[in-house]
């Protein structure tokens, strides 16, 4: 008896490790990327981010120094202080319908036209 037990246990144990396994690699293969160009003044999407796991590459091409905040959604994402030519990844979990604000917080930046919104859909 206590054998049979073992075997289920071991059998199910398989089971729920399987599911686990495939439910990250599912969700790790349907991020979104996007990819952000920050320039001195503005900041640039190439498409706007969707509900769900989002990349984000931002990659500051000017000569000036740049960072980048994501907030929305009870949470906050930022970047450190990219110099001309350098990049950082951030990944959030966005949802759906929620309105997300993003800006460059360097001096006055963001004042100058570095910052924008938009909802996930």
């Amino acid at each position: 008896m206590n054998r049979m037990k073992l075997g289920l246990l071991t059998m199910l144990t398989l089971i729920v490790s399987s599911v686990t396994l495939a439910a990250v690699a599912n969700s790790a293969a349907t991020a979104q990327t996007v990819r952000i160009t920050e320039v001195s003044n503005g900041i640039r999407f190439s498409a706007k981010p969707k509900a769900g796991v989002v990349k984000l590459q931002v990659r500051n091409i000017s000569d000036d120094a740049h960072d980048f905040w994501l907030r929305g959604g009870g949470k906050t994402w930022k970047t450190r202080v990219l110099g001309g030519s350098q990049t950082a990844s951030l990944t959030a979990k966005l949802k759906k319908g929620v309105r997300y604000s993003f800006w460059c917080s360097v001096s006055d930046h963001r004042q100058d036209g570095m910052a924008g919104s938009f909802v996930a859909r």
